[in-house]
């Protein structure tokens, strides 16, 4: 397309022009966000399965190794009973993990009182028919938003 002197243009083909413009241009950013998220998208799906096909590889080496070490400790007894040790040490390492876990998830979720108080006043306030004390629409005593008029 040729670039137009604007100076010799009315009003509203300057307007025409300008709106012919703007929707090329978002056509085209639309088109490169497209492909990009395209791309980007294709990208993820080859590393997630790449990183499902190494969790079942790990996963099989895992179990190597567990047998590994049940053969081991049944040298000197019988296969039960180290396959009951080597049993009883993942279970109690699974345990443990499970707790550290369960520990660090609590201390990042703090609770938020103060805002559970007030969503849970809100919704009184919300849910009570208007002009039942006498008021007819306010924010609630307590709300964010009175609280934000008040100061």
């Amino acid at each position: 397309m040729e670039a137009q002197d604007p100076r010799g243009q009315s009003l509203p083909e300057l307007i025409s022009s300008l709106t012919q413009q703007v929707s090329r241009l978002v056509r085209a950013e639309l088109a490169l966000a497209r492909a990009e998220l395209f791309a980007n998208a294709r990208q993820a799906v080859l590393g997630g399965g790449l990183l499902s096909a190494a969790a079942v590889v790990g996963l099989t080496a895992w179990l190597a190794m567990v047998a590994a070490a049940v053969a081991g400790i049944a040298t000197g007894l019988p296969v039960w009973a180290s396959a009951l040790i080597v049993g009883g040490a993942l279970g109690t390492l699974a345990a443990v993990l499970a707790l550290l876990g369960r520990t660090r998830l609590a201390r990042g979720m703090p609770p938020m009182p103060m805002t559970a108080e007030t969503v849970r006043r809100d919704l009184h306030e919300l849910t009570r028919k208007p002009g039942a004390d006498g008021t007819a629409g306010s924010a609630p005593a307590g709300s964010a938003p009175a609280q934000r008029a008040a100061r």
